[in-house]
């Protein structure tokens, strides 16, 4: 992640270093890309460059987590808007992330993280998931899971976990089987469905 001087700079500057890193990892992928072609773009110094961030990998990471949880962060503002049903506000929160495939800005980006760099961006799902998930919760809490029936911490952290790889395996078979953006909703939101009723019949014990 940044240091503190990547923090320290105007916001113009921010943006200058971010967009080319978009612009560079758009084209080719982290193994691929080049710092010399990053700093040119931004106008800044190599030297700079290595001030703000520990190596180039370090500063894809920095990139392709604030495209995903740039769209994660309107997290509260859909729930409150679904008053609190937690799979329609994931349900959303899947279609937004879907939209990104559409954007020829980050597109590419988005493809080969999931295509080459699944298990470092699972890593770091969980890592930065730890915060995710108690913010989550402390916002449903609100609403008092209404519909759901969890009732700790524990089946919470159980559900967002199944609901959150639900999600990633889904994105990993659109790319992989290249399917429609309407068929991977639909099957999205068929793994959601079996999710929600469960799979034991209640007559069983």
């Amino acid at each position: 992640m940044p240091k503190q001087t990547y923090h320290n700079l105007s916001q113009d500057k921010k943006d200058r270093i971010f967009n080319a890193g978009v612009l560079e990892f758009n084209y080719h992928d982290v193994n691929n890309a080049s710092v010399n072609t990053i700093v040119r773009i931004a106008n800044i110094s190599k030297g700079s460059f290595y001030q703000y961030f520990e190596d180039k990998d370090d500063f894809y990471w920095y990139i392709v987590m604030e495209i995903i949880y740039g769209r994660i962060g309107k997290y509260e503002q859909s729930l409150r808007k679904n008053n609190g049903d937690y799979f329609k506000t994931e349900k959303q929160l899947f279609y937004s992330l879907l939209d990104l495939f559409d954007d020829s800005k980050y597109k590419n980006i988005i493809s080969n993280v999931f295509k080459t760099s699944y298990i470092d961006l699972k890593t770091r799902f969980s890592s930065k998931g730890s915060t995710i998930y108690i913010d989550t919760y402390d916002l449903l809490m609100k609403y008092g899971f209404k519909g759901y029936n969890i009732k700790s911490k524990e089946d919470f952290l159980i559900v967002f976990e199944m609901v959150r790889n639900i999600s990633n395996n889904t994105i990993m078979t659109m790319i992989s089987e290249d399917l429609s953006k309407s068929a991977t909703k639909e099957m999205y939101k068929k793994k959601l469905e079996v999710l929600g009723k469960g799979i034991l019949k209640k007559t069983w014990f």
